[in-house]
């Protein structure tokens, strides 16, 4: 069984950051052939991707990977299927919404208004892609989920290059290759759904009816959690314009190196935390408070070594248009060990099913996002919102670690003997590891 977890932690965590990687493999050829304006159209319209997170696809895929081990008495093949149609509609509901905006905030993102619709299309696809690999992942089918996810990253690659040194489009061919990679993959899911006869075309008012009251009150979450990551971008292009927002995003995006491997270690580690949590014992607790404090300084090594590398290799990665967004990357790195730190914290919430707390959390970074943002921004331009990312990163962190106290006693006061604790465990697991069987 523990066999069975790491390598299914381990394909996971492959799989993801070869998928997260996409934007790396990019930067260097992208920050080459588009000038910051265009740079800032792409970030603009990504932007858009991550808002319409919220309502279009109404995360039907969580409820079929939940739906997947409770007691299916009723036809699971056409709550996928009902699950599929939903995701479509509220998509396109999404789309209108967003294009209605295009038209009230003209001056807003320095964007064409289809691609305000196309934003909302290109999530929902994701959503059906996430469908096809959540009910695999739920069906102890690694591989296969993991292939799907590097499988459409590849994909995004290619097209995008297509789109922008093949038609010379520029940004737009970025954003096209995107849309057309993301809606291509959710036909392929849609296929492999039907193959395997976990879909098929039905809809039925009670499954609907599911669907509607796991996703809607999801909503506000989502949307509270999209202006987390978005709303310093926002301030920067409605004050500072797209050229900035180009050069804000590329620092963003180096940023984001550190949540790919926090992702990683994430998914390869979480068994272990859910298995000491299920212990219920002091040991087995202060084992993983002692994980979290270690992890503390190891993310903040982490954050300023790859501050380092980029600050020595940045110009050959990026090219010289781009070079401003080295130094600037350094609050993004800061706020990614943050957010690396929290993703320790969050597990207790989940473990113990108390997510609501967690929503109570987001939306106070989200409502902090919101003040601080505009103010930072316009007094300290692309530094303040730099500033604005890790200073909401950090409060973030910290009410998720407050409000843990409320919905599990953790021996947080007790850090010494937590981490000698964990040095124990470690070395026992590695002497056993190093002993061969006679």
């Amino acid at each position: 069984m523990k066999a069975t977890l790491l390598r299914s932690g381990a394909i996971y965590g492959l799989g993801n950051v070869l998928a997260a990687g996409v934007p790396f493999l990019l930067l260097p050829i992208l920050t080459r052939a588009l000038p910051p304006s265009d740079f800032g159209m792409v970030i603009s319209f990504f932007l858009l991707v991550t808002l319409s997170n919220s309502l279009a696809g109404l995360s039907v895929h969580g409820a079929v990977s939940v739906k997947w081990f409770q007691p299916r008495g009723r036809d699971f093949s056409r709550f996928v299927g009902t699950a599929l149609l939903l995701a479509v509609g509220s998509s396109l509901v999404c789309g209108l919404i967003l294009l209605a905006c295009a038209f009230v905030f003209p001056d807003r993102l320095d964007m064409l208004p289809r691609f305000w619709f196309l934003a909302a299309i290109h999530n929902g696809a994701t959503i059906v892609v996430g469908m096809r690999s959540a009910l695999w992942q739920s069906q102890g089918q690694a591989l296969r989920a993991s292939t799907l996810q590097v499988g459409t990253a590849a994909l995004n690659v290619a097209l995008s290059l297509l789109g922008v040194f093949v038609f010379a489009l520029g940004g737009e061919g970025r954003i096209y290759g995107s849309i057309v990679a993301s809606v291509v993959s959710a036909a392929a899911a849609t296929w492999l759904l039907f193959n395997a006869r976990d879909a098929r075309w039905a809809v039925a008012r009670s499954d609907l009816t599911e669907l509607l009251r796991f996703g809607v009150p999801l909503i506000p979450h989502a949307l509270a959690g999209a202006l987390l990551v978005t709303t310093d971008r926002f301030s920067v292009s409605g004050i500072m314009g797209s050229d900035a927002l180009g050069i804000y995003g590329i620092a963003a995006q180096i940023g984001t190196t550190i949540n790919v491997l926090a992702d990683a270690l994430t998914k390869t580690t979480s068994p272990w935390m859910f298995a000491q949590m299920s212990a219920g014992t002091v040991r087995a607790r202060l084992r993983v408070v002692g994980a979290a404090y270690a992890l503390v300084p190891v993310w903040l090594l982490v954050a300023f070594g790859l501050w380092l590398v980029f600050r020595l290799a940045g110009s050959l990665i990026l090219g010289a248009r781009y070079v401003p967004a080295i130094d600037l990357s350094i609050w993004f790195l800061l706020g990614g060990a943050a957010s690396a730190m929290y993703l320790n914290i969050s597990g207790l919430y989940f473990f113990t099913s108390k997510t609501e707390w967690l929503s109570l959390a987001t939306l106070s970074a989200a409502a902090f996002s919101l003040v601080s943002a505009p103010v930072l921004v316009g007094e300290y331009g692309l530094m303040g919102g730099g500033l604005s990312f890790l200073a909401v990163q950090i409060f973030f962190l910290l009410v998720c670690w407050i409000l843990s106290f409320r919905i599990q006693l953790m021996p947080w006061h007790r850090p010494g003997l937590a981490l000698r604790l964990l040095g124990r465990r470690v070395k026992q697991s590695l002497g056993q590891s190093t002993v061969s069987p006679s």
